[in-house]
């Protein structure tokens, strides 16, 4: 370990050491066993790569291990129904993403309720989608691609993977805002959509950055816009939706964590603190970098608010789209 980072995690310790003694009984020991953190995706994803990530250090920070648990299936529901039937005791933990906000807004099916059934304890971080074309679309810029996507209506089509993905998400909420009329060809993933946009199948696909970049190097597939409201430092060349005409435009990947419902409040507040000591080490600012990702704290209070805000949205651009009936 780095001095710069040793002392950081001193300091850091010193300060929750002194939070534990003004906190209730609750916190007085806590962690003092394993903690679970579980990821209801299997390994190798970004929820799984970032959970590790961040299990590693927090372990390191509290000298507890803190245990990746992978629980799949049902499009995360799986494990997300787990965590929610285990004790409220902060010993059981998940990592959820911007589609646990989404999946509600599409599916009648879940078998808990994704508001009312944990406790929001911290945002992680977030990394945007990029726009990426075929090679031989008649457009360069966003602009140019509002134009001629209103000049075919009806006609085109995008790539996405699944109803009710975030990608789904993303090119719907382009439809709205742009004016324009792009049917969505679901796909298994990323990787067989970005095929079909290579081979001027498709007009194009809303993939992540770890995917896209490799290929727009190479010229396999043309950089539209990313879709985040500031362009992204991985990529400062390409412009942001929200600078090409549609304000406010914005839809991230991010990553959370979550708790049983009824979690004390100290240990939330205990949580947060330590999660966000975490993203303000220079090796997790690094890690995310290195996908086009960045960390982004928050209390427990603004974290709650940001999930709550997300429901909404997410609802209003199913219901506006019709994603609900399979569009």
């Amino acid at each position: 370990m780095m001095p710069s980072t040793k002392r950081k995690f001193l300091s850091t310790a010193a300060g929750l050491l002194a939070a534990t003694a003004l906190a209730g009984p609750a916190l007085a020991d806590y962690p003092d066993s394993p903690v679970t953190l579980v990821v209801p995706f299997a390994t190798g994803g970004s929820n799984d790569i970032v959970a590790r990530q961040l299990g590693r250090q927090l372990s390191e920070m509290w000298g507890q291990p803190v245990v990746i648990e992978n629980r799949p299936g049902g499009g995360a529901t799986v494990g997300s129904l787990y965590v929610s039937e285990q004790d409220p005791d902060g010993y059981t933990i998940q990592i959820a993403s911007v589609t646990f906000t989404m999946n509600p807004a599409v599916q009648d099916d879940i078998p808990y309720d994704p508001r009312a059934d944990f406790t929001r304890i911290a945002l992680v971080g977030q990394v945007p989608l990029v726009i990426g074309a075929r090679p031989n679309i008649p457009a360069d810029t966003p602009e140019e691609l509002f134009e001629y996507l209103r000049q075919h209506p009806g006609e085109l089509s995008y790539g996405a993977t699944g109803v009710g993905s975030i990608q789904h998400f993303a090119g719907e909420l382009l439809n709205q805002q742009a004016g324009v009329d792009v049917e969505a060809i679901q796909y298994s993933g990323g990787g067989p959509a970005m095929v079909d946009v290579m081979g001027d199948h498709i007009e194009y696909s809303i993939g992540s950055m770890t995917q896209m970049l490799p290929q727009i190097v190479e010229g396999n597939i043309k950089p539209i816009a990313v879709t985040s409201l500031e362009r992204s430092p991985a990529a400062p060349e390409i412009p942001t939706l929200h600078e090409s005409g549609l304000e406010g435009f914005e839809v991230l990947q991010w990553w959370g964590i979550l708790g049983p419902a009824g979690m004390d409040e100290d240990i939330v507040e205990f949580l947060n603190a330590s999660i966000n000591e975490v993203l303000a080490t220079d090796e997790f600012r690094e890690f995310l970098a290195g996908d086009g990702g960045e960390p982004r704290p928050m209390s427990v209070q603004e974290f709650h608010d940001f999930m709550g805000a997300n429901f909404d949205r997410w609802e209003e651009v199913a219901v506006d789209a019709g994603m609900r009936d399979g569009n």
